[in-house]
């Protein structure tokens, strides 16, 4: 009925469009459908736990890489001090959680006294712009970014392709990133399998295409979390949740720009908490590759809707309704605010990404296979090379195609959530 109608609206062209992505999308999922509720035998997780552990040696910073690094924090250090009192410099993100990779950038905060208005952050990186120009000797770009929700200070070395160039995102009283940071840390310390976890899911998700926020798809901070959630919810939980843990033995609170940060670290209650979680299960004994599948699984065929958390927000009042929040992921000490902010038109797509995996996984596939790269950027990971007005509504700007495909884009989403069922879940 509905590619009817857009028959008769805007003529055959419509119709061959729609009837033929409808058509793809049942053969997608009657693809892989049979990998719902299927398990990878146990000899092809075992080499793909060897091959993760084999990841994580491959993705290590070099020694040289690692004093670029420190260099460069050196350097912000050095200006954050000559511009502003009392400054000290701190590495947040990926390279505070040992997580980071070469070729990755550093994210570093400016921790200094007063500096936590929006105005006076943006005064403090522009005198930090200032004693930047004057460090770098004329290696790197300062490019400023200070209408974003956090102002930052990019510095970019002018010639990428150099060895140990490094480029760094500066930001001025951004505690709460630096307290998510630390949170993090202590989860990737509880178990030896989280940090090679997370990062073959980073490395999955940067070579599909689907790790980057600024175009709409999951931030890094956004996976580790989803991970995260996904350990606490196994029958025997790797993760407990340190939130809760810190409320439960009233810890004091710890607030930071009015958010109580405050979580556990201590060893002994932590390891006290996953004992009782544990229960008549036992200690979790499920290899790399066994966990990486069912995260996979879990978010490609279990989760149906709601916000994803790694502590209890019962006692919050809850900002997202359930039945229309897809892919949401809640900060951890902001609750009801989604740190992913995933675009509609890519619901789809990532979850045929997730099913994907579970079902290369499940043939017994290696890890490299589920990394290769799409045929082009834009292009249907399964449907291969996009071609405009026949199996995607890409808009060709000054071409009669273009308009065409651009006056279908709309029915295309609708006739993708019909047949996906997924935007009729959120």
């Amino acid at each position: 009925m509905v590619a009817w109608r857009l028959a008769r609206r805007h003529g055959a062209r419509a119709w061959r469009c729609v009837s033929g992505e409808a058509q793809r999308l049942e053969e997608h999922w009657r693809l892989f459908s049979r990998c719902q509720t299927a398990s990878a035998p146990v000899e092809s997780l075992e080499a793909l736990s060897t091959e993760l552990h084999g990841l994580v040696q491959r993705t290590q910073p070099t020694a040289e890489q690692e004093a670029a690094k420190d260099a460069l924090l050196r350097q912000v250090q050095q200006a954050g001090q000559e511009s502003l009192d009392g400054c000290q410099a701190e590495l947040f993100g990926s390279a505070a959680t040992k997580q980071w990779m070469p070729g990755s950038d550093l994210d570093i905060c400016l921790l200094a006294p007063g500096m936590t208005a929006k105005a006076s952050q943006v005064r403090g990186l522009r005198k930090v712009a200032s004693a930047l120009r004057q460090l770098g000797g004329g290696t790197h770009n300062i490019q400023p970014r200070f209408h974003a929700q956090m102002p930052i200070l990019r510095w970019a070395p002018r010639r990428p392709d150099r060895a140990g160039a490094l480029a760094c995102d500066i930001s001025v009283g951004n505690v709460l990133a630096v307290a998510n940071t630390r949170l993090i840390a202590t989860y990737l310390e509880i178990d030896q399998r989280v940090p090679v976890l997370l990062r073959a899911i980073k490395v999955w998700a940067k070579k599909r295409g689907i790790n980057n926020r600024q175009r709409g798809s999951f931030s890094s901070f956004a996976l580790t979390l989803m991970l995260i959630h996904v350990l606490q919810a196994r029958p025997s939980p790797l993760l407990p949740s340190l939130q809760d843990l810190a409320i439960q033995h009233e810890l004091p609170p710890l607030f930071l720009q009015g958010a109580d940060c405050r979580y556990c670290s201590d060893s002994e209650l932590i390891s006290g908490a996953l004992l009782k979680l544990q229960g008549d299960h036992g200690t979790n004994q499920e290899c790399v590759g066994a966990l990486l599948l069912e995260f996979f699984r879990y978010f490609g065929w279990v989760y149906q809707c709601g916000a994803i958390a790694i502590r209890d927000t019962s006692s919050f009042a809850s900002k997202f309704e359930k039945s229309q929040s897809f892919y949401v992921v809640d900060n951890p000490f902001e609750p009801g605010k989604d740190v992913a902010n995933i675009e509609v038109r890519l619901f789809t797509r990532l979850r045929e990404e997730f099913r994907r995996a579970h079902a290369l996984l499940c043939e017994g596939q290696p890890f490299d296979t589920l990394c290769e790269e799409p045929p082009q950027p834009g292009a249907d990971p399964l449907a291969g090379m996009i071609s405009p007005g026949r199996n995607a509504p890409l808009t060709l700007r000054g071409t009669r195609a273009g308009k065409d495909a651009g006056q279908t884009a709309r029915s295309f989403r609708g006739v993708r959530a019909g047949v996906s069922g997924s935007a009729n879940r959120i």
